[in-house]
Formats: structure tokens, sequence, C-alpha cells
């Protein structure tokens, strides 16, 4: 059962800025607002400040222990991705680096908020966004329930993941692979801490990576492998500087046709803001 938790947490709207009933539309067959994607945002034009996009744009982001004292570092970055309308970050920290990061999201059109942690030294997953959703935790997880943030759009269903070391990480996958079911509208997206052998690290290393290839093969696909096929990038380096694909987007078969672009971001990574790269999804929402 899911059960909402965490910050100031906005639902699905349901009322424009002026606290008016917002007009309903048609959906689409995916279940998104005829039109496509509906947001209500503080708009000049068109009656009730909706505003239709062609594609939404997911960015995925692990700022490292919460971000420290590269906070002004991260902030920089965080200006150069908000052209995403969803944001999800790992390894969130809930203490006084996390006020002026949060902050700095809302000055940039993300004041909807949630996060899945409360403790300043555990790290978790923050999801800010410029459109309304619900944001909720699944006590199916129980102790690892904080390393998955749900995040429920009108029609898309969104998974933020900070995956577990070792074998723990199958607890997450078993969850994953039971909750996105086939034909749903679903995205993991994340750093699922984990990649496949040979391909997403130059030996075969990682824990769990079956389970990985389990959610890939069933109705989950890789949102990159789609698009880029057997290209090698690597998302963070160990200190040997041995280098892995942890960060993902997975998307549900229904969606796959509808992934426009898939691509890293290096730049934040070998400035050392953190020690990931940056990871964004762009989905067409207007067939």
């Amino acid at each position: 059962m899911k059960k909402l938790r965490g910050g100031a947490i906005p639902s699905v709207a349901s009322k424009t800025p002026n606290n008016e009933e917002a007009p309903s539309y048609g959906r689409n067959e995916c279940g998104w607002p005829q039109g496509p994607f509906e947001s209500v945002r503080k708009s000049r034009s068109g009656k009730h400040g909706i505003t239709y996009l062609s594609a939404v744009k997911i960015t995925t982001w692990n700022i490292r222990h919460g971000g420290g004292s590269r906070t002004e570092a991260i902030k920089a970055v965080l200006d150069e991705v908000q052209s995403s309308d969803v944001l999800v970050i790992t390894e969130f920290r809930p203490n006084k680096n996390a006020d002026v990061i949060c902050a700095h999201l809302e000055a940039l059109g993300f004041s909807h908020q949630f996060r899945t942690v409360e403790e300043p030294k555990k790290n978790g997953v923050l999801v800010a966004s410029k459109t309304p959703f619900e944001g909720s935790m699944d006590d199916a997880l129980a102790d690892h329930s904080h390393r998955v943030a749900v995040a429920q759009f009108p029609g898309l269903k969104l998974f933020g993941c900070y995956f577990p070391q070792q074998k723990e990480k199958q607890k997450v996958f078993d969850y994953l692979i039971d909750a996105c079911r086939e034909g749903d509208s679903n995205v993991i997206t994340g750093d699922i801490n984990t990649g496949l052998h040979y391909a997403d690290e130059t030996g075969a290393s990682f824990y769990c990576a079956d389970a990985l290839k389990a959610l890939n093969d069933g109705d989950m696909p890789d949102a990159y492998r789609h698009l880029h096929g057997d290209k090698r990038e690597f998302t963070w380096f160990s200190n040997a500087g041995n280098g892995f694909r942890i960060d993902h987007f997975m998307v549900s078969r229904l969606l796959l046709p509808r992934v426009e672009a898939c691509h890293y971001d290096h730049a934040p990574r070998e400035s050392k803001a953190s020690d990931h790269s940056v990871m964004t999804l762009e989905l067409e929402v207007s067939k």
C-alpha cells in the first residue's frame, strides 16, 4: 500500500492558479490529456493558464551525499537543465544544503517537490516538477522504501530510484518488476547502481545484472539502448579509474515508440560537481 510522505507535496492538479476548476480534456491511448501532457502553470496566455507540451523532458542526477561543499556548483548544473519538466535528484539529503537546493529549484519553476527522507545524513530521492503530481513511497519496500519515490502524473507513473549496494538491490528489482505491469505508462530512472556485464562495464562485476536484464526484457526496456544500441558510455568511475554505466532510464513498451531522446551530459561529472553524469529523457506526448 502506498503511503504519502515527505515535505510539501501537491496532488495532481484539479485547480488552476486562480483556484478555478481546471477544464477536462480527452486522453490519448497512453492516458495523457489530449493536447497532450497537461500542466497547470502560471501563464499569461490561454484560459486557465493551461500549457500544452509536445514533449516531456525528465532529467536525473546523483548529486553525491547531498552536495556538501559543492552546492554552488550543483546550482549551476541545475540552471543548465532548467528546460526539463521533471528532475529526479538522487543521494538527496534533507540538510542545510538541501534547503538551498530546493529553494533554487523552486526559483527555476520546479515548485512541486517530494522527498523520501527526513534524516539529514540519509541518502534518498527528491522529485521536483513544474507540473503537479502525487508523490508517495511504498511500504512494500520496507527498509528500502526511501529508495524509490513514486510520482504519479496524469497518465504517467515515474519511479525515481536510488538503489542499494550488492545483493540488496534484488529487493528493489523485485518490487519494480511487480509494480510495472504490462500496458502501463511507466518510467523508471535514477541511480540503479548496476548495469549489464561487458556492456555497461568492461568486465562482469555488477551484482544483480540478471535482474536488470529481466526488467529490460520484460515490460521496461532500456531507453538509452533503444536509441543508441551498443554504444558505450560510463556515468561513474571508481577510484581505480574503472568506468560503469549505472544511471538509467527505462520505459514501458507502450512508451518506447515515444522516446525522442535519451542522452548523458558528462560535464558535471568531469567538473566534479558530482561523481555522476546527468541523464535526460525526452518523450513525445502529442501522438
